[in-house]
């Protein structure tokens, strides 16, 4: 995976995906999968994958999980009905 992080951040210019803000020296931005895996995204395709910064990545990973949380709600009552 380092390699793949290494060919997006080159890519990327070492910018964030979502805000485009530039990475600080004393900073790490992460490999995000733009499309999350569950959802269909590649896990390997670079097309899929860019940099994230901290701040950004805490608010998509919530929104994915209250979106996850929806979707397992909806299905449940779905089946109970």
């Amino acid at each position: 995976m380092r390699s793949l992080k290494k060919r997006v951040t080159v890519r990327d210019n070492d910018t964030c995906y979502v805000c485009g803000r530039e990475r600080q020296e004393d900073e790490t931005f992460d490999l995000e999968h733009i499309t999350p895996i569950s959802r269909g995204g590649s896990a390997r395709d670079l097309d899929n994958l860019g940099l994230i910064c901290a701040e950004d990545h805490a608010i998509k990973s919530k929104a994915e999980a209250a979106q996850a949380n929806r979707s397992r709600s909806g299905r449940s009552r779905r089946s109970d009905g």
